[in-house]
C-alpha cells in the first residue's frame, strides 16, 4: 500500500535554517486527529504529517497543541513489504475504517547520526484512515516484530529477494 498524501502542496510546511520543519498554515483538511494520542504523549490529539523529497521516504508527524513534538515516521510496506497486521474489530471501529485500502501503515522511526543505524518501530505502528482522517498508535498484546528493526538491513534484505526473484 503505498498512497500518501503530498501536504506540501498546501502550503503547510517549510524547511527551515537548521533543517527543522516550521508549520505555517493548517488547514482542516490536513489535520489528523487520534482520540488516545500516541504512547507517551497521550495529551496530543492532533497531528498533520509534512513530506519534503530532500529526505524521502520518510516524513514528519507534527503535533498540533503549540508544542514542538514530532516524529519521524516511514510507510511500513516500503522497508518491510511482508508486514502483516490483524487489526481487531474495535480499533476497525475506533478508526472508521471501512476497506484497508482506506488505511496508511505508518511506523515510527529512531534517527542515529548514522544513518545506517535508523531503526523503525514495527511492533507498535501508526495505522492512518486516509478517508477520514483518523489516526491510532496499534499496541497488541503481543507481536512477532521488533520495537528497533534496522530500517537499512530490511532494505537491503528486500533488494536481494527482488533481485533473485527477477
Amino acid at each position: 500500500m503505498s498512497k500518501t498524501i503530498d501536504f506540501s502542496k498546501n502550503s503547510i510546511m517549510e524547511i527551515g535554517r537548521n533543517s527543522h520543519c516550521v508549520v505555517q498554515e493548517v488547514r482542516a483538511e490536513n489535520v489528523f486527529t487520534f482520540s488516545e494520542g500516541i504512547l507517551g504523549f497521550e495529551d496530543i490529539k492532533e497531528y498533520v504529517f509534512l513530506l519534503n523529497e530532500k529526505v524521502a521516504p520518510f516524513m514528519f508527524m507534527q503535533a498540533l497543541n503549540g508544542s514542538n513534538i514530532s516524529f519521524v515516521c516511514v510507510e511500513t510496506f516500503l522497508i518491510k513489504p511482508d508486514y502483516s497486521i490483524k487489526l481487531p474489530e474495535a480499533n476497525v471501529e475506533l478508526l472508521e475504517l471501512e476497506s484497508p485500502k482506506e488505511a496508511l501503515i505508518l511506523s515510527l522511526v529512531t534517527v542515529n547520526a548514522n544513518m545506517k543505524l535508523f531503526t523503525a518501530n514495527l511492533m507498535s505502528p501508526i495505522i492512518i484512515n486516509m478517508a477520514k482522517s483518523k489516526g491510532q498508535q496499534f499496541i497488541p498484546d503481543s507481536s512477532i516484530y521488533p520495537v528497533k528493526y534496522n530500517i537499512w538491513k530490511g532494505i537491503e534484505k528486500m533488494k536481494k529477494t527482488e533481485a533473485k526473484a527477477g
